[in-house]
């Protein structure tokens, strides 16, 4: 499960420290490399994206996490490398957007374990 699978819920919990959410991970491992590998990858985390919202959106996250119910839901991406310039700009707007409808949003740096919340 990563973002090269994009129909798929990679991982979802209710951790014990944030227990009025529910957080759905994105787990991405992949490079950035030059513009247009950004490019690609940018639109793998679209596509991505777009299924962890219609799962939320769809109110599908009730019948398969039936505990998510009245729970806050948050999507974490848990990033490998450092985000460049051109992805801050797409998950700053992603941030944004889902913000207006409800959804919390955040991206990890794994190899920092540092948290920024979008």
């Amino acid at each position: 499960m990563s973002i090269t699978n994009p129909q798929v819920i990679d991982i979802w919990a209710i951790p014990v420290w944030e227990p009025d959410n529910v957080v759905l991970y994105i787990s991405d491992h992949l490079e950035w490399g030059g513009e247009t590998e950004q490019g690609e990858h940018l639109q793998l985390l679209q596509d991505k994206l777009n299924t962890y919202v219609a799962f939320i959106e769809s109110g599908e996250i009730y019948t398969k996490i039936p505990n998510a119910l009245g729970k806050h839901p948050i999507i974490r991406i848990n990033g490998l490398y450092e985000l460049p310039e051109q992805g801050e700009f797409f998950l700053d707007r992603v941030a944004q957007t889902l913000k207006e409808v409800g959804i919390g949003f955040e991206f990890v740096l794994d190899a920092n374990e540092e948290i920024r919340n979008m």
